[in-house]
């Protein structure tokens, strides 16, 4: 009888639209206002996440390099001092560090191979067809 409901719950869930969410939501808000409800708002399973910020990053950017594990978190293996020593280095680092990590470090090659593409000035001879060339070297 419980699993029949909650089969019943989720697929009435799944077939929400984002208007009824919004609906649904506001409901709860204001039944929660008036102190009539302590139910929470419906999280919509299709909503894209938000982006990862720059920290977390930089966090995700240690975990997946071996020799920045090494370098950054030393011999430590407890998650909450490698947190502490994660953020020390955070702290240490200067805005443009930051921002240079941010644009260079962690972005996936084939983006900046993109953008070095876009950057990099096109020969001034045209080719055959009178079309200029713009091959980046790399």
């Amino acid at each position: 009888m419980k699993e029949a409901r909650e089969k019943e719950h989720e697929a009435y869930m799944r077939s929400l639209t984002p208007e009824d969410i919004k609906r649904e939501n506001a409901f709860r808000a204001a039944q929660r206002k008036a102190g009539k409800s302590r139910r929470s708002n419906i999280k919509d399973p299709n909503a894209p996440k938000k982006p990862l910020s720059a920290y977390f990053m930089f966090l995700q950017q240690i975990r997946a390099n071996p020799r920045l594990v090494a370098e950054i978190f030393g011999d430590e293996t407890e998650t909450t001092k490698q947190s502490v020593l994660a953020a020390a280095k955070w702290r240490s680092m200067t805005d443009a560090e930051r921002q240079v990590g941010h644009l260079f470090f962690f972005f996936p090659v084939f983006v900046l191979n993109f953008f070095y593409t876009l950057a990099v000035p096109c020969t001034s001879r045209a080719g055959k067809d009178g079309i200029r060339s713009c091959a980046a070297v790399v």
